[in-house]
């Protein structure tokens, strides 16, 4: 295998890519393939490709010697946008040689703080004894204009080593990774051979140090020590509920969002202030980066967690404790504020509970007002809230805590679980909503059984919102409420929170139409019949259908409208005739039972047209009143006609009759006059108004009646 790099780089660091172009002609035109041009490996045999990343070109066994002509485009890109490119052409000589090349032991990609001092070793070793080995190196990282890398060129008989040193600054972080090709060259006597070997180096901005976070009110304040790097804008801010398993290895951990934290804000100086909202109960983790003026963010930071004080109550369950229209129950717990300072609030104590309909923004009703509490420290406060219309919407309650009557804080709103049903096929889909301060991570799935006992048992559970429930009969009511599982992350409070929805019963009805069928189609000109037959949904992708309807249009372009219905699901063939033509198109639909009367879509439309059309006319006809071809008419039987525009006039060319009709009937009398026609010889005009799939097709043509035997 031979490979070469042209070692190209861009001196303002834009990304470059590579590919192969067709060489360029007489006044540098291109050469079209393949009729004037064809890459080398399409004549010369083997597999010729370039890297487009690091613009390596490989050509693995070529076997036809000779002289081979190509080019490598060479394209500039900034920030995703392409810039221009260059052509390089090269011309390679194949020949039969006994050397071997060098070969270089690859080194895998690393990256790098800005700062750090880097010697790699690369080794080359040639096969063949007694050959000498060169290794140098190329690259744009050895021609940067502040501290250049350097690879200094060695030789050495049999093996030889070549170590690439750089120590990086802030202004060499990048996005991009730097390609250093290694190379490797014999020195035999007849054909020198050579290996090459690409290396790539990221150079990242050093992780911001010393994060601090703390709580204060409903905000948490963050700071940390400035970059190392000069030149940095702005530092991002990152924040995840709960914390993550971090990756230590900058390389390895890729970004913030790859470990699930979302961006929140920036600074432009080394503190934030997070105001959320944040919930009481949560913990919060960060970490930060730092972006330098080319948009180069530097690896995260380590991560701190906090939570905000708990000051505030925190609410925690609001369940339907029973299902009903006016005489519903809620049943609602809240944690009392185990970080409260009860210095600077000393008491009494009271709570002050609210509700309000749905889930909230509206109008709220005062539902508690607490005895007064001498201590804070109590179990957590359970109430019922009664006379409620739990069946048919949810309800959102928020807690206040007082000292004496000075307000302390309210805690976040909570609401119920509120579930709603849709009924389908022999199935219902139960869909669920809620309003809530902690993170629900289960549902469970509770159907009643039998309908009406009371008796609810589990029928499945799922992470996210959203069930089915299949295998019912269509016709039957069914009833179902949902228990949930979920839990603030910071410690102290009740965990696992347990909730339940309110009951929900409906009936499956079947609203899912059939699938459709496939259709197909065949005709018979000569008898004028067109066949449309179809597959039965049943025996493939469907379970109920019963019947079908055909759908119809003469002309391609036209609405189809419903030709005929079938009663079962067995009739699947119908014969269209006695219309004179078959052209048309078709499509089929299925229904399911009469009591639902779904109707599927409509299959693939299949579309026919007509043979050639027939329609020719005589040149003499005898009206003399003998019974026999005493009208003038066309030869019979004609074909796929709808009309035609027929004139006959009499050798001085006035019009003597006219007529739409195809059968003609012409009796020989003068359309004016009413008289028989004298014999001689009358000529004729006629467009002829074919059936086509497209519509009427005219076809003009022109010729002349001899009548005889007039009077």
């Amino acid at each position: 295998m031979y490979c070469y790099n042209l070692s190209a780089y861009d001196p303002d660091g834009d990304s470059l890519s590579y590919s192969l172009v067709p060489c360029r002609g007489e006044d540098c035109l291109e050469m079209s393939i393949p009729a004037i041009y064809r890459y080398p490996d399409d004549i010369g045999g083997g597999i010729m490709t370039i890297d487009s990343i690091t613009g390596t070109l490989c050509w693995d066994g070529p076997q036809v010697p000779g002289e081979y002509n190509l080019a490598i485009k060479i394209s500039e890109w900034r920030n995703g946008f392409y810039v221009g490119a260059v052509v390089q052409d090269m011309q390679l000589t194949v020949q039969a040689c006994s050397n071997n090349p060098p070969v270089i032991q690859d080194v895998p990609d690393t990256c790098v703080y800005a700062g750090d001092s880097v010697s790699i070793e690369f080794i080359a070793t040639d096969p063949d004894p007694g050959h000498s080995v060169t290794i140098y190196a190329t690259g744009a990282v050895f021609h940067q204009s502040n501290n250049p890398a350097s690879f200094a060129e060695e030789t050495a008989i049999g093996s030889v080593s070549g170590f690439f040193v750089w120590e990086p600054d802030c202004s060499n972080a990048s996005n991009s990774l730097y390609s250093i090709i290694v190379h490797a060259e014999d020195n035999d006597p007849g054909v020198q051979l050579s290996d090459l070997s690409t290396f790539r180096i990221k150079v990242n901005i050093p992780p911001v140090t010393n994060l601090s976070v703390t709580p204060t009110g409903n905000s948490m304040t963050l700071s940390w020590d400035i970059s190392a790097c000069t030149g940095i804008v702005s530092y991002n801010i990152y924040r995840s509920t709960d914390s993550t398993n971090q990756i230590d290895n900058c390389c390895e951990a890729g970004t913030a969002a790859m470990m699930g934290y979302t961006l929140v804000g920036n600074s432009s100086t080394n503190s934030f202030i997070d105001n959320g909202p944040l919930i009481v109960g949560n913990d919060y983790c960060y970490m930060i980066t730092a972006v330098n003026q080319s948009g180069v963010e530097s690896c995260v930071s380590e991560q701190a967690c906090e939570h905000l004080n708990f000051e505030i109550p925190v609410m925690t369950h609001v369940t339907v404790y029973e299902t009903a229209i006016g005489t519903g129950k809620d049943s609602i717990i809240w944690s009392y504020p185990k970080e409260l300072n009860t210095v600077l609030y000393p008491g009494p104590y009271h709570y002050q509970l609210y509700r309000s309909d749905n889930y909230g923004g509206g109008a709220e009703t005062l539902v508690l007002s607490s005895p007064q509490m001498v201590s804070i420290i109590n179990d957590d406060t359970i109430f019922t809230d009664v006379v409620l219309s739990t069946e048919t919407i949810p309800y959102t309650y928020r807690v206040e805590l007082f000292s004496d009557n000075l307000l302390i804080g309210s805690s976040l709103e909570a609401s119920s679980i509120f579930i709603s049903l849709t009924p389908n096929d022999n199935q219902i889909g139960i869909t669920w909503t809620e309003n809530i301060p902690w993170t629900n991570s289960s549902y469970e799935i509770y159907r009643e059984s039998p309908t009406g006992s009371g008796v609810f048992n589990l029928i499945g559970s799922t992470n996210s919102i959203g069930f089915t429930d299949t295998g019912l009969v269509n016709g039957q009511t069914y009833c179902y409420k949902i228990k949930t599982t979920g839990g603030y992350t910071s410690s102290g409070i009740i965990n696992p929170i347990i909730n339940w929805s309110q009951e929900a019963c409906a009936v499956p009805v079947d609203l899912t139409p059939p699938c459709a069928p496939d259709i197909f189609i065949d005709g018979d000109c000569d008898k004028e019949e067109t066949y449309i037959n179809w597959t039965n949904p049943n025996n493939s992708c469907a379970d109920d259908v019963t019947r079908y309807n055909l759908y119809f249009a003469p002309f391609y372009g036209d609405t189809l409208e419903l030709l005929t219905s079938f009663s079962t699901e067995f009739d699947t063939f119908y014969v269209h005739k006695d219309r004179g033509s078959i052209a048309g198109c078709y499509y089929v639909t299925a229904l399911d039972s009469v009591q639902y009367n779904n109707e599927s879509l409509p299959s693939d439309s299949v579309c026919i047209d007509n043979c050639a059309g027939y329609y020719e006319l005589p040149n003499v006809f005898t009206p003399n009143l003998d019974l026999f071809n005493d009208l003038y008419h066309p030869l019979l039987p004609y074909k796929f006609v709808d009309s035609i525009d027929l004139k006959i006039f009499n050798r001085w060319g006035r019009l003597v009759y006219e007529t739409t009709d195809p059968d003609i009937l012409w009796d020989g009398t003068d359309m004016q006059t009413g008289n028989q026609l004298n014999d001689g010889v009358y000529f004729y005009t006629v467009v002829v108004y074919e059936i086509k799939l497209e519509g009427l097709i005219p076809r003009s043509f022109q010729g002349n009646i001899q009548i005889l035997n007039a009077e």
